[in-house]
C-alpha cells in the first residue's frame, strides 16, 4: 500500500508504502520512498511501468520509480492541486493506417 503523508517532518511531507501481505507478527515498518513534498496529496501508481505520480499543494508535480528513485519533477508551481490521476491510453489504428 502507498500513501502520502502531510504532517510533520521527518515521517511528514512524504511518500510511504508498506506491504500488505505479510504475516501478522513479521510485518515491517512503514518505508518512506518519497520526501521535501509541500503538503503532497495526490498519488497515483503505474505498477505496470513501476512508477508513480505524485502532487503537492505547492503545485508541483512529480514522478519516481515505485521504490522512490529515479525521482523527476514534472511540472513546478501550477497553483494548488489537490489530486492526480493515472491512465494509459492506447492508440487506435484508423483503417487508412493513421493513428488516433
Amino acid at each position: 500500500m502507498y500513501w502520502t503523508d502531510r504532517g510533520d517532518p521527518p515521517r511528514g511531507n512524504t511518500v510511504n508504502r508498506a506491504p500488505m501481505d505479510a504475516a501478522s507478527g513479521e510485518r515491517k515498518d512503514p518505508e518512506i520512498v518519497f520526501t521535501h513534498l509541500m503538503e503532497g496529496i495526490g498519488l497515483a501508481l503505474d505498477l505496470k511501468n513501476e512508477r508513480m505520480f505524485v502532487t503537492d499543494f505547492a503545485g508541483t508535480v512529480y514522478s519516481a520509480s515505485l521504490d522512490g528513485s529515479n525521482q523527476k519533477t514534472l511540472l513546478f508551481a501550477e497553483g494548488n492541486l489537490t489530486g492526480i490521476a493515472y491512465a494509459e491510453l492506447l492508440s487506435v489504428r484508423r483503417p487508412d493506417g493513421s493513428r488516433e
